[in-house]
């Protein structure tokens, strides 16, 4: 299953997008890290201004973006319908820290193997 992480730039509800792990992940997390402008398909983002990036559970549990889960049925129901995110973001920082080490930052968000890279 594809997970899909919230990256929040700004503080009103709406002031978010859902990205996939992977390429758009990686753009996201250097982005932030770098604070440079980021661009996912018709947006574009400014790096500086991401608040979080967390796992989005509303795209697996179908509830309204603005709804925060707060009682035992609602982590229930995250842990039944939604992947397991342990570690993506972990090691998607570590892979562009990599990256960045190697001063291959061009290859940020295209799902290269770090392996592969001398």
């Amino acid at each position: 299953m594809i997970k899909y992480f919230k990256v929040k730039y700004g503080f009103n509800s709406d002031e978010h997008l859902s990205v996939k792990e992977g390429g758009d992940l990686e753009k996201v997390v250097y982005g932030w890290k770098e604070g440079l402008p980021i661009a996912l398909g018709d947006k574009m983002i400014q790096g500086k201004h991401i608040i979080s990036i967390e796992p989005d559970y509303h795209r697996y549990t179908g509830w309204n973006p603005s709804y925060l889960p707060t009682g035992s049925e609602d982590f229930a129901q995250i842990k039944r319908d939604c992947p397991d995110f342990t570690g993506v973001l972990e090691d998607c920082k570590n892979k562009v820290s990599c990256l960045e080490a190697k001063n291959q930052t061009h290859l940020i968000g295209k799902n290269e193997d770090t392996k592969q890279i001398g």
